[in-house]
């Protein structure tokens, strides 16, 4: 009994870890913020390190009304997390100072180098130069200036205002030469929304996209990416349980088989355990009818040969193929046997039964192991009276 319950704790074990699937769950920077889930995770959080892949740490913020996450690019600094679609594997993001073009511009240009993202399909990047014009060229109603870089570079001055002019236009720009330049940058635009001139969506936020890890039709279907937990960062598709439901199928199939099986084994051993106990008698009448058994003398089973022997090989008749190749059914020229073509001079033997014939060295082999026909696998008749010849063939043996 102590072995057959061990075994069941084994097996109930087993199907367990088999069955048991592994889910890392969403968290957030503020309960109504936004989904943080694989390959995102959020820093100092109790996530497994499986939930979260490298280059996709988040932080959250600390000194604002509302915590929101942050995203910190190796080349560019750290940038606000507006939006993510884990389906279309893209985020969106922005200046957490609210004001793109001064950050751009002081770095000279947006740089993805060192992260796991690139520039989304729906983005290009554009060369800029920021020029800080007269205010009445601004004020006309035909360009928009870049509003919060006024407070740093015309904090004294409202008649100048910062603009960001496209590098290289595809005419002349006279007006620029009362204009002040500044700086240029690179910097990522909308493609919709390419500018003629004017930088004018500089509000925007800079849409990313990742290829790595490839999760997106995971989620699609509802599930969950994790790492495998090897060295090389593999990822799997997990099936996340449903709340609603509790255990998912799969776990609640393990464990009807890990408790089914071993719950029965238990039952048949203590029902004949049982059995046993309640009729001594059955045991000593159980080994009397083994020995009376055993005395026996089984006869042997009959020998059954399979195959026809010399004599009744050569009472089958056999044909040899005139110079012309003839044969009774000109579409049966090939042996079924060795799937080789008749050639002229060549012996056949034939299964007078169902008429079906073949190179008499072919089925001879055969018949020796099988008395069926090769071709219809019907038993002939020995006592057939054969005769040494068949009508259909010019010169017969």
């Amino acid at each position: 009994m102590a072995n057959l319950f061990l075994s069941f704790l084994s097996l109930l074990f087993f199907f367990l870890c088999t069955t048991a699937e592994f889910t890392c769950e969403s968290t957030s920077c503020n309960n109504a913020g936004i989904s943080i889930q694989f390959p995102f995770w959020l820093r100092l959080s109790n996530q497994s390190y499986r939930c979260g892949f490298p280059g996709f740490e988040l932080s959250c913020t600390q000194n604002t009304s509302i915590s929101q996450p942050i995203l910190s690019l190796p080349e560019s600094g750290n940038f606000l997390v507006k939006l993510i679609s884990f389906e279309a594997q893209r985020v969106w993001i922005n200046d957490p100072e609210g004001c793109l073009p001064k950050r751009i511009m002081r770095d000279h240009g947006f740089n993805l180098q060192g992260s796991p993202f690139r520039l989304s399909n729906y983005f290009t990047y554009v060369d800029f130069n920021f020029l800080n014009c007269p205010s009445n060229f601004t004020s006309s109603g035909l360009v928009q200036p870049v509003t919060c870089l006024d407070s740093e570079f015309n904090a004294n001055n409202n008649s100048y205002s910062v603009v960001a002019v496209v590098a290289n236009p595809s005419f002349p720009t006279p007006w620029t030469n009362s204009c002040d330049f500044i700086s240029r940058a690179s910097i990522p635009v909308s493609v919709p929304n390419t500018p003629w001139l004017f930088w004018m969506d500089y509000y925007t936020d800079i849409q990313l996209q990742w290829d790595t890890p490839s999760c997106g039709n995971c989620v699609a279907r509802g599930g969950r990416c994790a790492l495998t937990g090897d060295p090389n960062f593999n990822v799997a598709c997990y099936d996340p349980p449903s709340h609603a439901q509790g255990l998912s199928r799969k776990t609640k199939y393990g464990l009807s088989i890990g408790l089914g099986v071993p719950g029965l084994l238990c039952f048949t051993g203590l029902a004949c355990i049982f059995c046993c106990k309640r009729n001594p008698n059955a045991q000593i009448h159980q080994r009397e009818t083994r020995s009376e058994i055993s005395s026996l003398v089984l006869p042997r089973p009959p020998v059954i040969v399979m195959g026809l022997d010399g004599p009744a090989l050569e009472r089958y008749p056999t044909t040899q193929l005139g110079e012309s190749g003839r044969l009774p059914k000109p579409n049966d020229n090939v042996c079924s046997i060795c799937l080789c073509e008749y050639q002229p001079k060549e012996m056949l033997r034939t299964i007078p039964e169902c008429n079906h014939y073949f190179h008499a060295n072919c089925v001879d082999s055969w018949l020796k192991m099988n008395a069926t026909c090769p071709l219809c696998r019907n038993l002939p008749h020995t006592s057939y009276p054969f005769s040494t010849s068949l009508p259909f063939s010019s010169t017969s043996s």
